[in-house]
């Protein structure tokens, strides 16, 4: 049984990267703004991190950043990979086992901050100071926006997920509202 459970986890956690993966290069194609890119790819990473973990969140959201580098083509840059681990690591920490809609809305504004944080120095440290600026002025001016977008997409699709998963051996894992 825990092989199961184990297996079902590992199948969960692959196919929320898959859909992650989908949706960051469909956004990085569609935008063509070489390290910037909208955080919709986070929504399924949080999903497998509020069910998973904060390990199985942050691995999601490692090995999501590296394929969709791999196949929009672009430089592999290892800190920008943390600013999207970030975005499983936070909500893994603080959602499993503990989820309720207003941590939730407090998860991803501080998954955010930190994951645009990060993105900034790593752009200062791979390119330059002046560089990096207006891309923080913009990200902090997308915050207030996007995690309503985030929040309403992952609270709702948490909600429509718990039959799923209620009916299945990972019900073990805190998923209830």
């Amino acid at each position: 049984m825990k092989n199961n459970v184990q297996l079902q986890k590992l199948v969960l956690g692959a196919s929320l990267t898959a859909l992650s993966v989908v949706i960051d290069v469909f956004f990085k194609v569609l935008l063509q703004i070489p390290n910037f890119g909208l955080p919709f790819y986070a929504i399924p990473i949080i999903i497998g991190a509020i069910m998973l973990g904060p390990v199985y969140g942050g691995i999601m959201a490692l090995v999501g950043d590296a394929v969709a580098v791999l196949i929009v083509g672009v430089g592999y840059l290892p800190l920008f990979a943390l600013g999207s681990m970030m975005w499983g690591i936070v909500p893994g920490l603080l959602l499993y086992k503990r989820y309720n809609a207003f941590r939730l809305a407090s998860v991803i504004f501080l998954s955010y901050l930190l994951a645009s944080s990060i993105n900034t120095i790593a752009i200062t440290v791979y390119y330059t100071v002046q560089a990096s600026i207006p891309w923080f002025i913009l990200r902090m001016t997308l915050i207030p926006f996007n995690s309503l977008i985030i929040f309403h997409v992952v609270k709702d699709l948490h909600k429509k997920l718990i039959p799923v998963f209620e009916r299945s051996p990972l019900s073990k894992v805190n998923i209830k509202a």
